[in-house]
């Protein structure tokens, strides 16, 4: 069933779904409605949660597995996978139809950033909105745009003018998780007060000397000591690690599409960022960019808290073995 992104909350209380999918153009709105789906499955007593970030060409054996390790005193559990290619290609949609065609206790959350018109109307994502929840959330532009981030900064305890809103977009380049940190900053510069556009430029000025945009450009350019200088500044000034990992994940999956299908078509940016993609995809091994999408989920499952490793450490490594 296809619903609203308003409409999500009620479809968990009353139907009580196991399977859904989410499509966007925004890793931390597709973020926040899988957080919700988490937040209700965990009430419904689903304790685990095993998390895959996979491309057409990878086993999708880890599904199927999935089903047969199932037993009487198994706990319920979710399984979360984050598709980067435009579908799972057709032994993924296969295994996701033979998946969905039995009766499974678990759970199945699909998220796909990127998807474009005419692969949002294949056989494999009607066969999951056939089976429980599609949301298909659309860029926030304008008003909406206002909306969301007023509700942020509503929760914050803090209120904005519009052109100390108009500055912070253009500033984190409208990516809506940098405006989201911007605004948690701001909440702790100034608590419970009206942010003017004098106060929004103090917080702007106040930023550290480097930024996750610098971190990117430098890494799609294989600037060794620019990414650790960056990396090493981002991890003192407190950066989250979610953020510094979206930054890593877009290129790579970026580049990844680029690779994989010769050319820029679906890729979005300015068109140097677009330039700088092409130039390092060319110096690149596909090998070591199908490399890193592995490793970027198992530091996903780190910064969750699912292993005890060190995920800056990890970021870290994934870092020079894409630069080489």
């Amino acid at each position: 069933m296809k619903i609203s992104e308003s409409q999500l909350e009620s479809k968990l209380l009353k139907d009580k779904p196991n399977v859904f999918i989410i499509l966007g153009e925004e890793p931390i709105r597709i973020q926040e409605l899988a957080n919700k789906i988490y937040h209700s499955l965990a009430e419904r007593d689903f304790i685990t949660r095993d998390s895959y970030l996979v491309t057409q060409k990878m086993d999708w054996a880890f599904l199927s597995e999935s089903e047969e390790n199932m037993d009487l005193f198994s706990n319920k559990k979710i399984i979360e996978i984050k598709m980067i290619d435009q579908g799972p290609g057709n032994k993924g949609s296969k295994t996701i139809k033979d998946y969905l065609s039995k009766s499974n206790e678990d759970a199945l959350l699909v998220l796909v950033e990127g998807l474009d018109k005419r692969s949002k109307s294949s056989a494999w994502v009607k066969t999951i909105e056939n089976k429980g929840i599609m949301i298909d959330l659309q860029p926030l532009t304008g008003k909406s745009l206002y909306s969301w981030l007023g509700d942020k900064a509503s929760k914050l305890g803090i209120d904005i003018n519009q052109d100390a809103y108009d500055l912070m977009l253009e500033k984190t380049e409208g990516n809506l998780m940098a405006a989201s940190q911007e605004l948690k900053k701001l909440s702790l510069l100034f608590p419970k007060e009206e942010i003017s556009l004098e106060k929004m430029e103090q917080s702007i000025s106040n930023s550290s000397k480097y930024s996750i945009f610098d971190f990117s450009k430098a890494f799609v350019n294989k600037d060794k000591s620019k990414c650790l200088k960056i990396l090493e500044h981002l991890r003192v000034e407190g950066t989250p690690e979610t953020l510094v990992l979206w930054s890593v994940a877009r290129e790579v999956t970026n580049l990844y599409k680029i690779k994989s299908s010769g050319t820029t078509k679906g890729v979005w940016g300015p068109s140097f960022y677009i330039s700088s993609l092409e130039k390092s995809s060319k110096n690149t091994d596909k090998r070591v960019i199908e490399s890193c999408i592995k490793k970027i989920a198992l530091i996903d499952s780190s910064i969750k808290g699912q292993s005890k490793n060190n995920p800056w450490i990890e970021i870290k490594d994934l870092t020079l073995e894409f630069i080489g």
